[in-house]
């Protein structure tokens, strides 16, 4: 007896994949730019601690004949990260959704908003952290209004730089009040508009980069909209690091060996992030659901590699 397939060419495993894995890579430039990541495909489970190193600064020596090159000890701190939380997205489409859904429309409408879901969990665990005790420098604090070009980018550069922060990678991330309030700055404005012009005309640097403003001074800035209390002041309305201060790792989770279904392991062969997506019906309720899910953990790196910015009105 013939039979037909449950799945559609729009929820098909493989083009959900690769679709998914599409619309996840812009979304994770931020966290790769921020924090040190500690992606991977292993398998691990809820409670399972990795280990990751932060070396420790060293200093340039004067060569002196009578005694040589004297060595330094090579120091580096032990970061634990205990993997805290199974993260997840589940959605079911009914048997008419999931028989008529079209390739664009499950992009725009689910696989969207399913990737942005999962940066955001990712974002909201590492923020989490960024509280006054656990780092205790601040690069800019004052008035909303205040943190222009002058008054906000060049304080948090000057804080890093007696952070002993390196120059090359220093990223910042900002609250969308604060990334306002740079665009708004005329000598911004100016600098933004010679050359390529995106930021002026499509609202970012790289449309291949979600909320990227460019390099000003030296450190690269990144809008997120997910910062706690905005406009409850104090606020925290932003973070400057260079992969120092965070730390997060993420794994996959086991695979489901009975009830059916598929899981496939989708990876950024960029940044090593994996997650498991699986597919399976539901008989009785009737719907096809798409699940994916992933460990995650974050914790403190170096409480000196990190400087926020602060809005206190």
């Amino acid at each position: 007896m013939a039979t037909n397939s449950v799945l559609n060419q729009g929820l098909a495993p493989q083009f959900v994949a690769a679709e998914a894995l599409r619309t996840l890579v812009p979304v994770l430039q931020p966290i790769k730019e921020i924090a040190v990541t500690d992606f991977s495909s292993y398998v691990d489970r809820i409670g399972s601690t990795v280990h990751t190193r932060l070396a420790s600064p060293l200093t340039a020596n004067t060569y002196d004949p009578s005694t040589g090159f004297v060595a330094q000890s090579a120091v580096s701190s032990d970061i634990a990260v205990t993997l805290s939380a199974q993260t997840y997205i589940d959605i079911g489409f009914s048997d008419i959704e999931q028989g008529s859904i079209s390739a664009e429309m499950l992009r725009r409408t689910f696989l969207m908003p399913m990737t942005e879901a999962v940066a955001k969990s990712m974002f909201d665990n590492l923020l989490g952290l960024c509280t006054a005790g656990n780092f205790s420098n601040v690069g800019y604090s004052g008035a909303t209004s205040g943190f222009t070009r002058a008054g906000g980018v060049v304080p948090v550069n000057q804080k890093l730089t007696s952070l002993n922060i390196p120059y090359n990678g220093r990223t910042a991330l900002i609250a969308p009040d604060a990334y306002a309030q740079l665009l708004t700055d005329p000598t911004i404005a100016q600098y933004l508009s010679i050359g390529d012009n995106s930021v002026i005309r499509e609202g970012q640097a790289s449309e291949d980069a979600n909320g990227y403003l460019g390099k000003i001074h030296g450190i690269k800035f990144w809008e997120y909209a997910g910062f706690a209390n905005l406009g409850t002041y104090p606020e925290l309305a932003g973070i400057a690091s260079a992969k120092q201060g965070l730390v997060i790792a993420t794994r996959v989770a086991p695979q489901i060996v009975t009830g059916g279904g598929t899981q496939e392991t989708i990876t950024d062969t960029d940044s090593g992030f994996s997650l498991a997506l699986r597919q399976y019906y539901d008989w009785v309720g009737g719907k096809m659901h798409l699940n994916v899910n992933f460990i995650q953990g974050s914790a403190v790196g170096n409480p000196n590699g990190l400087a926020r910015i602060v809005f206190t009105s």
